[in-house]
C-alpha cells in the first residue's frame, strides 16, 4: 500500500505564493535531461532544497518508488496553494505540480504508475478532465518530464495518460492528500 507522507512547508515559506483553485495537473520529474542521478539525490536532498532555498520554486508532491519499497508520496504543499513549478504564471496559478523522483534506485515502472494514480486521484478530487493532465512542457516548452516525452523505460506520454485513465475509471484513489 502506498503511503502519503505530509511534509508541509512552513506557512512563511517563500514557496507559498497564494491560493489556487486547481484546473490542471502538471507532471514533472527530477534531474536534468534523461540521465539518472546518484542515489544521494533522494527525498532528503530535494526536501532540503525546498526548505532552505530562497527561490520560490516548489511543487506540491514528490513521488518516490524504489526497488525496496512500494512507493511513497510526499506532500509539500496543500493542493490549494500556488507555487512556482510550471515556468509560467498561468500554469502556477492553475495547476498542481507532481514531481517524480529519479535516481539510480528508482523503480521507473512503479514510480510512473504511482504518479499516474496520484494524477487520477487529483482529477477526482477537483473534477479535472484528463485533457488537463499535462507535461511541464505544456506550460514552458521545457522538455519535462524528459523520460516520458522521450519514450524511455517502455513509457511515453500516451501510455502514461492511458494509465491515468485506468486508475480514474477503476477508482484507484490515494488516501491522505490535503
Amino acid at each position: 500500500m502506498t503511503k502519503v507522507v505530509s511534509k508541509l512547508l512552513p506557512t512563511n515559506s517563500p514557496k507559498r505564493l497564494g491560493v489556487i483553485n486547481p484546473e490542471f495537473i502538471t507532471i514533472h520529474e527530477t534531474s536534468l535531461g534523461t540521465e539518472l542521478r546518484p542515489k544521494e539525490r533522494d527525498f532528503h536532498y530535494y526536501y532540503d532544497i525546498l526548505l532552505h532555498s530562497e527561490n520560490q520554486i516548489g511543487y506540491h508532491f514528490l513521488v518516490e518508488a524504489n526497488y525496496d519499497n512500494d512507493g511513497v508520496i510526499y506532500q509539500f504543499l496543500e493542493t490549494s496553494v500556488m507555487t512556482r513549478h510550471s515556468g509560467t504564471l498561468e500554469g502556477n496559478s492553475r495547476s498542481i505540480g507532481i514531481e517524480r523522483l529519479v535516481n539510480v534506485e528508482t523503480d521507473m515502472d512503479r514510480a510512473i504508475d504511482l504518479q499516474a494514480q496520484l494524477a487520477a486521484t487529483l482529477m477526482n478530487m477537483y473534477n479535472i478532465p484528463i485533457e488537463n493532465v499535462v507535461p511541464h512542457k505544456y506550460w514552458s516548452g521545457k522538455e519535462c518530464p524528459a523520460r516520458l516525452l522521450a519514450g524511455m523505460y517502455g513509457w511515453n506520454w500516451e501510455k502514461f495518460i492511458k494509465r491515468v485513465k485506468y486508475h480514474f475509471e477503476n477508482h484507484n484513489w490515494i488516501k491522505g492528500i490535503v
